[in-house]
């Protein structure tokens, strides 16, 4: 300012930086005579304005064309939550890491970690919580693997860390059993302390697979064969697990076809009244009669139509054909049997249970106290006032309900005395070592006084021996059920068994 004064200046000339419409800021030139620019000079400058305008323009749309690049370079390489590698980047780091490994003989670890239940917390407390978990994640991993171990998550709560070495199993299992202790202490966010434990897979380089996709793919069986062994726990992969997702991922595609032509078979396993002797109850048993490998257990497909949603019109076939069965041996016979028909947790969640069941005895005509529905606990972990109410709409209709495999799960004692349930089933797994082990005889002594004292009956699963039978009628056992009575047959099969009786 104090050089402008002393020019003493008498005129300016303001001209606009202008590019695309928009207006970037204003040239000014200064005169210390009046008038000083004519037309043609004032042409010149505003051309000069315009160039200028461009250059800046350019300047700009450079720097910002630099910074969006950068941050597109980042998202494709790296996660934006945890700033960790993605599976591009830690492709790309796996073939170094194996040309290496190739020249000298050396080993590749995989883990393929997931977080087990961590939906539960998303659904519960919001993604950002989730997310902070996350994040806490990253860091506990970085304490307990080595610094040269790449680290990369994959999308939710799926991780996948690539090791130079150890070369031996032992150490390898050794670091997974630490990475599994790093998650055992529950994770703080904000007033909430939360658990989060994982699952990890485990592939080797080069015995597993020579290439990272193969590597990868193999890494993810492992983990799942680690879920299904019940979470927070690690497991190799094997090529006996890989054929084995091989056969699954067959049955899964053809369960679909299955459902339309209706392949599904019943088979029925009868329960004995322990004093009387005689046969009370049919529980209904599903089949799938393949058209190829021939008649399935449900053992063999169960828990795959559970994971697809497949178990959701099954079951309503299994229901629906085992209230039209039950209703002909009530017609056939004076003392007809309660058929019992399982429920499945998913089934029971996004299912109208109440109304399925309701249309099922009026289409058949059987009377409602002869349909037993037998419920697993995992039911009850759903939402329990939903489920209550639930269980009572069924219990209003007349049914009769149980809790299958009663002593496996985790709360259902909690909730027995608000359930509307008849019949406890003790889980088959307690009745085969109650003859051996004393822990196994006290359970299920146990689970019958507790029935008893809750008016509720109690039946026995997998009973094979007649000591077995004579050792639960001496405890008080109410029924029993197993190969000992029969085994699972088809409905003509046990008229035969029911006409006897």
């Amino acid at each position: 300012m104090a050089k402008t004064a002393e020019l003493n200046l008498q005129s300016c000339v303001s001209l606009p930086l202008i590019c695309d419409a928009r207006v970037l800021g204003a040239l000014t030139l200064y005169s210390n005579e009046r008038d000083a620019f004519d037309a043609t000079e004032l042409n010149l400058l505003m051309e000069l304005a315009n160039d200028l305008a461009y250059g800046i323009s350019t300047l700009r749309a450079r720097a910002e064309h630099a910074e969006a690049k950068a941050r597109l370079d980042f998202l494709s390489h790296y996660d934006p939550l945890t700033h960790l590698p993605n599976r591009l980047l830690l492709g790309d780091r796996f073939a170094h890491a194996a040309e290496v490994a190739r020249s000298e003989h050396r080993t590749l670890t995989l883990f393929y970690l997931d977080l087990d239940h961590f939906k539960h917390i998303n659904d519960s407390l919001g993604y950002a919580v989730g997310d902070q978990v996350l994040v806490q994640c990253v860091e506990r991993l970085r304490q307990c693997l080595p610094p040269s171990a790449t680290i990369s998550r994959m999308s939710g709560d799926e991780f996948v860390v690539l090791l130079t070495g150890p070369d031996d199993l032992a150490r390898i299992a050794g670091l997974a059993d630490t990475v599994s202790k790093a998650f055992a202490e529950p994770f703080q966010v904000g007033e909430h302390a939360l658990n989060a434990s994982c699952s990890i897979g485990i592939a080797l380089f080069p015995s597993d697979g020579d290439d990272f996709d193969t590597l990868f793919r193999h890494a993810h069986t492992a983990v799942n064969s680690a879920k299904d062994a019940g979470r927070n726990a690690y497991r190799f992969f094997s090529h006996e697990m890989n054929a084995g997702l091989v056969d699954q991922i067959r049955l899964t595609g053809a369960l679909a076809q299955a459902v339309r032509r209706e392949e599904f078979r019943l088979h029925y396993q009868p329960q004995l009244d322990l004093r009387s002797g005689r046969i009370v109850g049919m529980e209904a048993l599903v089949r799938w009669q393949h058209p190829e490998a021939g008649l399935l257990p449900p053992g063999q497909f169960i828990a795959l139509a559970e994971r697809s949603g497949h178990i959701i019109p099954i079951g309503e076939w299994v229901l629906r054909e085992a209230c039209r069965q039950g209703r002909l041996w009530a017609d056939a016979l004076a003392q007809p049997p309660v058929v019992a028909v399982n429920l499945s947790a998913l089934q029971f969640k996004r299912g109208d249970v109440l109304a399925l069941v309701r249309d099922a005895l009026t289409t058949s005509g059987l009377p409602a106290q002869l349909l037993e529905l037998e419920l697993t606990e995992s039911i009850l972990l759903q939402d329990v006032d939903s489920t209550i109410a639930t269980l009572q709409g069924l219990k209003s209709l007349g049914v009769k309900l149980s809790i299958d495999d009663f002593g496996t799960g985790y709360s259902s004692l909690s909730y027995l005395k608000r359930l509307a349930v008849d019949k406890l089933k003790i889980d088959q797994s307690f009745v085969r070592d109650m003859l051996t082990d004393d822990d196994g005889a006290s359970i299920v002594k146990a689970i019958v006084q507790l029935g008893h004292n809750l008016q509720l009956t109690v039946i026995a699963e997998g009973v094979e021996t007649e000591s077995q039978r004579q050792a639960l009628t001496e405890m008080g056992c109410d029924e029993a059920q197993g190969y000992l009575i029969s085994r699972p047959a088809p409905a003509e099969a046990c008229l035969a068994l029911l006409t006897q009786a």
